[in-house]
Parts: C-alpha cells; structure tokens; sequence
C-alpha cells in the first residue's frame, strides 16, 4: 500500500481522467479538488485499488458564536 498527496500522485502516477476512472467520478470533479487545494491523500493498495480521502480537522467548521 502506497500514499500520496493528490498533486504528487498526478505528478508522478498517473493524469487526472485515469485517476477519475479509477474513483469513479468525473475528470472535472479531479481538477476541482486540484485547484481548492483540499488536502486529498490518495492511497494505492497492492492490488492496485485505488482509494482517496480528505485530510481535514475535526470539527471542519469553525462554530458559530451568537450576536
């Protein structure tokens, strides 16, 4: 099992349609997650699965305080 960073693994993996292929969602949706900046990790497993999440703090968003 192998990680990445998004942006390494299209550098040096494979482009961003194969990677949608691979996830099941649409090239656009890729390049979307390129251009936010998410912090996105994909994992490669040894049978060549490939799977993504998103890295991000708990609670993701900041609380509401009462004016």
């Amino acid at each position: 099992m192998k990680k990445f960073p998004l942006g390494e693994y299209l550098a040096t993996e494979g482009t961003q349609q194969k990677l949608a292929d691979a996830l099941g969602i649409q090239q656009s949706a890729v390049s979307q997650m390129v251009r936010s900046g998410r912090n996105i990790e994909i994992t490669v497993h040894a049978d060549g699965q490939i799977e993504a999440n998103e890295i991000r703090p708990i609670p993701a968003r900041p609380k509401r305080t009462a004016a």
